[in-house]
């Protein structure tokens, strides 16, 4: 069975979304390569992060 194809998890999908949504043009004509990856990097734990944020500003507004 080692010719199985494997599946994308969830997590592995909503981090390729994320990256998508970060490749624009904006973005890509304003970082170097380097640089890039890192901002990448970091938008993708905003993603992650940026929910439950939100959530608790929600909670604190009830």
């Amino acid at each position: 069975m080692a010719d199985e194809i494997k599946k994308p998890t969830g997590i592995e999908l909503l981090v390729r979304e994320c990256r998508i949504r970060f490749r624009n043009p904006e973005n890509l004509n304003h970082y170097s390569a380097t640089n890039f990856r890192e901002a990448e990097k970091k938008f993708v734990k905003f993603c992650f992060n940026g929910r439950q944020l939100r959530e608790q500003e929600k909670q604190r507004y009830l």
